[in-house]
């Protein structure tokens, strides 16, 4: 009897053991046959395992692209006191190319031990696939196919939908052989209506680039790659909700992959060998240049201006140098780029400016700048050039700009310049026997004077900070003058800083983000025209003169011209 029971027992509590199978791993896919730009699922499954499995799947790098994944799922059964488990792994791939592929077997780690699946053979199709990419696409459209080398080439992308979606990231294409700008950066896609062959669509504008070859021979884009969340009605039998008002209640997103399609661009060389001071200008372009004055005096300095304007490769090609006498020192230029945003050629104007200072009397010729540039349009080589420009340089030093060194002269103090007044004579106060006595007053006075302390007080303080600005206009030459004689840095730096800082005292700037553009936009129509042509250069001088102080003459009297200039200035503000 106790035997049974013993038995029973055992047969009891070992109905209740788990009893594990044998470890098996598998490998599957969602779909055999997927075109080329529609996703399928990878998944591979490990039964009656402990531990989460682990693969490389680097593998599939030469012919399928991971788009999502890994995503973990453990799902655990009870069968007849018996339990099944399986822990699996699964990955969103997008097939690279068209034809049959194959996934490679893969080895899979499941604690200690390592398995292998089998390989899968999948069919890639070129065509669209299955029917919801007609519903969504990208279109990939280049304004002209065929090109010269430095032509421009405008790519405009748009996604097309007839489903609400959301975009969830987007992958840009890659242009080998091309420099490349953007005329429409990425944003928010804004969908407007449209019709193709009769079906509605909605269409955004992605991405819209303009991009120029640096190399000839058939070129590739390689595609935009868009990942979508897209809304889907969910197929569920006809009932008494079958309603258009509880459709949305029904509505699943899927995650979709789309892209575009490759583009190929035939750039070719120029139809003749292009002339020896061709630099690579394609395009039309027109330049003009000229002096802010063509009479100064030696060591006085004037700006020669150039100004580019064209449509084409702007900012890729340099101009020829000019050729300026030997006896003229010339700071190096600074340029300026304006593009013109509402149009998708590239189209702008390119401005130069050389500060050049004469160091001797004479006339002096500046020749012509020459741009030799490809125009696509009449497939021809053309040059263009400015005039040129004669600068009249005056041996006189009573120029505008001229150092003027301040002489010292003594100062004699005589000892009856101050005249004092009578100190022997007493004054005397007028008694009034009538009058009230100050001491009755003085109560009062003083009730009156505690109940208005405060009241005076605030405005006093008020008044005060109110006119911290007033203080620092008055005392901006005094400051400016006390600062220039400090040798904190080279003599430009401390030139060009005591300068702005004086401005922005004196015109109660809120900015330290001065320049010469903004000093004459600030003080035009407060000044003179002769007394801000001088503001403006010297502010020039002291800039460009900072990064090449060694080269200048003027060094060691910019602080004298600065002096008399801040002075000159104060006269006029």
């Amino acid at each position: 009897m106790k035997f049974c029971r013993l038995f029973q027992n055992i047969f009891l509590i070992g109905s209740f053991i788990p009893l594990y199978g044998q470890v098996s791993v598998t490998a599957s896919v969602s779909h055999n046959t997927v075109s080329k730009s529609e996703t399928f699922s990878f998944k591979i499954v490990a039964l009656n395992a402990n531990e989460s499995p682990s693969v490389d799947v680097s593998p599939l790098g030469s012919n399928f692209k991971v788009i999502s994944g890994p995503a973990q799922q453990t799902n655990i059964q009870w069968v007849n006191g018996s339990m099944t488990s399986s822990r699996s792994l699964s990955w969103t791939l997008l097939a690279l190319q068209s034809g049959r592929l194959n996934i490679p077997s893969l080895n899979v780690r499941v604690g200690s031990q390592v398995y292998k699946t089998n390989p899968i053979g999948i069919t890639v199709e070129k065509g669209l696939g299955r029917a919801q990419v007609a519903n969504l696409f990208i279109e990939a459209k280049p304004d002209k196919e065929q090109i010269h080398l430095g032509e421009q080439v405008t790519v405009t992308y748009r996604l097309f939908t007839r489903t609400n979606l959301s975009v969830e990231s987007i992958e840009y294409p890659k242009t080998v052989g091309f420099w490349s700008e953007d005329l429409l950066p990425a944003r928010t896609a804004r969908f407007n209506n449209t019709q193709i062959n009769g079906v509605n669509y909605k269409v955004a504008t992605l991405y819209k680039s303009a991009m120029f070859p640096t190399q000839t021979g058939k070129l590739k884009v390689t595609p935009m790659t868009a990942i979508c969340n897209v809304e889907v009605s969910q197929r569920r039998r006809r009932g008494v909700f079958d309603d258009p008002f509880f459709n949305s209640m029904f509505q699943e997103t899927q995650r979709k992959f789309i892209e575009s399609d490759t583009l190929e661009i035939t750039v070719m060389p120029y139809p003749k060998s292009p002339p020896a001071d061709f630099t690579g200008a394609v395009g039309q372009f027109s330049i003009e240049s000229w002096l802010d004055t063509s009479t100064v005096s030696i060591n006085e300095a004037t700006t020669l201006h150039v100004s580019l304007e064209g449509t084409g490769n702007l900012n890729q090609f340099k101009l020829s140098p000019f050729s300026f006498p030997q006896n003229m020192e010339v700071f190096p230029p600074t340029a300026s780029f304006q593009r013109d945003e509402f149009r998708d050629q590239l189209t702008g104007q390119q401005k130069f400016e050389y500060i050049l200072i004469p160091r001797q009397s004479g006339s002096f010729v500046i020749n012509p700048m020459v741009l030799t540039y490809f125009d696509p349009v009449i497939d021809e080589f053309k040059t263009i050039k400015t005039k040129p420009m004669t600068l009249e340089v005056n041996q006189s030093m009573q120029g505008t700009y001229q150092p003027k060194l301040s002489g010292k002269e003594n100062v004699n103090i005589i000892a009856n310049d101050i005249r004092f007044i009578k100190t022997d004579t007493k004054i005397k106060l007028k008694s009034n026997p009538s009058s009230i006595s100050l001491w009755i007053l003085s109560p009062y006075v003083l009730a009156m004077s505690i109940f208005l302390l405060p009241s005076v007080t605030g405005r006093i303080s008020h008044r005060r900070a109110s006119n911290l600005d007033f203080r620092n206009n008055k005392g901006a030459l005094k400051v400016a003058l006390k600062d220039i004689k400090k040798e904190i840095s080279d003599p430009y730096s401390d030139s060009s800083r005591v300068l702005y800082g004086y401005i922005k005292a004196k015109l109660y700037l809120n900015t330290n983000k001065l320049d010469p553009l903004i000093l004459e936009q600030n003080l035009k129509n407060k000044i003179s025209t002769e007394l801000l042509n001088r503001v403006v250069l010297l502010a020039k001088i002291c800039d460009a003169g900072r990064f090449s102080p060694e080269s200048s003459q003027l060094k060691d009297d910019i602080k004298v011209e600065i002096t008399n200039l801040l002075k000159d200035l104060d006269r006029s503000l």
